[in-house]
């Protein structure tokens, strides 16, 4: 992929200003005025030092800015579907109507960074090295792999249910946090989070009844399927797997969604003991 090379000439000139501005520089060097001066040499190499140093962390503050992955945004404004994403590192988002998700379109950082407004299911693939971090307008929410649903609102309002594994919920403003692991609720009301034991554990079911698909691959689309249901889906075929697809399902029948992508896709299905296989006619 070309990259642009860095204008290292435009950096070092935003530097010196900045320097200048802060009243960094000599007085006569900053006005461009030249005359003779006996500065001991110890002074020149800590002065060379000290720009040197500023310069290195300038540059590198200023390019790593721009080398932050691209920044994404999904919608769902479909009132009757739920809209299924599944990221670079193998999470699967479930975004409910009016839910907004923004995300990076690679996870290039030390934390797997998105941000949400609404109402959403994540079901977060484990990595211990990289944690999954959802920031909303009051919390934030951490984890390292698990499934939780989260209800966002603009107002800060805020909810979390976690299904299996644990959560870290922290306030933004005042660093208080609190642990949430599976079969527990936690909001955030009156400035403050409070948790308590989940009344209803079919709340997390009711996401894969109706679900939604944008520009998916087939391989991810098999794989959100293959979670929800007992039997397993197959497909053969490499270029197959990639194959992408736009396609929405009434209920969470695997023989019904397996059905309409072979019909969308003109593909073969055959069915042995508990698993669908799906390939090439």
């Amino acid at each position: 992929m070309y990259r642009k090379e860095p204008n290292t000439e435009l950096a070092w000139n935003a530097l010196y200003s900045k320097l200048e501005k802060d009243h960094l520089l000599d007085k006569d060097v900053a006005r461009g005025t030249k005359h003779k001066t006996n500065i001991p040499f110890y002074w020149v190499a800590a002065s060379v030092a000290v720009l040197f140093c500023a310069a290195f962390f300038f540059l590198n503050h200023y390019y790593s800015k721009r080398d932050v992955g691209e920044m994404l945004t999904l919608q769902n404004t479909d009132s009757d579907n739920v809209l299924v994403k599944i990221l670079d590192d193998g999470s699967t988002i479930y975004l409910a109507s009016d839910a907004t998700l923004s995300y990076p379109k690679n996870f290039t950082s030390k934390e797997r960074e998105v941000s949400l407004k609404g109402e959403a299911l994540f079901d977060v693939a484990r990595n211990p090295e990289k944690p999954f971090v959802i920031e909303t307008e009051k919390v934030k929410v951490k984890v390292l792999g698990t499934a939780f649903k989260v209800n966002s609102s603009a107002n800060g309002a805020f909810e979390l249910s976690v299904e299996r594994g644990k959560v870290r919920v922290t306030e933004k403003n005042g660093g208080n946090w609190l642990e949430v692991v599976a079969g527990e609720f936690v909001s955030f009301n009156g400035n403050h989070l409070m948790k308590r034991p989940i009344k209803d554990q079919n709340i997390f079911e009711h996401y894969a009844d109706r679900m939604r698909f944008k520009d998916e691959m087939l391989e991810n689309i098999v794989k959100v399927i293959n979670q929800n249901n007992d039997s397993v889906v197959v497909i053969h075929g490499e270029n197959l797997k990639r194959a992408k697809l736009n396609v929405r399902f009434y209920n969470n029948n695997i023989n019904e969604m397996t059905n309409i992508i072979t019909l969308a896709l003109n593909l073969k299905r055959v069915v042995r003991q508990d698993t669908i296989h799906i390939s090439q006619p």
